[in-house]
């Protein structure tokens, strides 16, 4: 299908290429530089705008049009996921403009600023949260507590890409898209260990096959533990803050999480020490 696609013509018909076949463009290229995110939400999201706006031109996409999109869409969902649909949105006309199938880039509405979301574990939070757990989720809650990896990082973990002698392991599969080596602590190391490792194949399993998801059995652990505002991000975020309160510097914890920018800093600067 995508070699159906229109290819804007030396005229510049502007009016009539419709929004379909500029996210077609974007999807391509998404999945392409992003297959695994791509696999796991972006085609979701891509599904519901080509729904909404399947039978628009791009020149027909203004700010009325949005605005109405984000309020039907803020009935059913919350604002952070509405913020992440117009985003999206944004994306796939930006890059038709571009590309100049489109006059115009849009403007958008503005959205009022969110706090970025980050809650931790204290430690004892973390004994609770792991007695509360089941058996195959433990081993993943201790090693997103001394690694930092995304969800999709661990979960995608091969032996292969586990060095227990030189205690390192590579994350491959990272949001974007470059290897991330990462220095095992000794937790993290007996965690590995107790896991039987082999020459190849998922690290974290259950009954034998790669662990999928973890929603249904992590609310469970989190609500058992009375930690009912944990979610499995806030590991993520218990590893980096609690470098930071021990002194790493801001710039240093970004190479294990995976950060490219400092940005980062403006949600653990307060926990430094300095």
């Amino acid at each position: 299908h995508y070699e159906k696609i229109l290819l804007i013509c030396t005229a510049k018909n502007w009016e009539h290429y419709p929004f379909s076949e500029a996210l077609l463009r974007y999807a391509k290229v998404h999945k392409r530089e992003h297959s695994r995110h791509f696999m796991d939400k972006t085609r979701y999201r891509l599904k519901l705008l080509s729904d909404w706006f399947g039978d628009f031109n791009l020149s027909e996409i203004r700010l009325g049009v949005v605005q109405e999109f984000m309020d039907e869409r803020l009935a059913v969902v919350s604002l952070a996921t509405v913020q992440k649909d117009v985003s999206t949105l944004r994306a796939i006309l930006n890059k038709a403009y571009r590309e100049e199938l489109m006059e115009n880039a849009p403007k958008f509405p503005k959205f009022k600023s969110l706090k970025p979301r980050v809650r931790w574990l204290s430690s004892e939070e973390e004994e609770c949260l792991v007695r509360t757990a089941s058996a195959h989720l433990v081993p993943l809650i201790r090693f997103a507590v001394d690694m930092g990896g995304r969800l999709s990082e661990l979960l995608q973990l091969d032996w292969q890409n586990v060095d227990l002698v030189n205690k390192r392991v590579v994350f491959v599969q990272t949001k974007n898209g470059e290897y991330r080596t990462v220095r095992l602590c000794d937790r993290a190391c007996a965690v590995l260990v107790c896991l039987n490792p082999t020459s190849s194949g998922p690290v974290f399993t259950y009954k034998g096959k790669a662990i999928k998801r973890v929603k249904k059995s992590f609310e469970s652990a989190r609500r058992k533990a009375g930690l009912n505002d944990v979610h499995f991000h806030g590991l993520r975020h218990t590893f980096a803050s609690r470098l930071v309160h021990g002194g790493v510097p801001l710039y240093d914890v970004m190479h294990p999480t995976g950060h490219k920018s400092l940005d980062m800093g403006q949600r653990y600067a307060p926990l430094a020490p300095d």
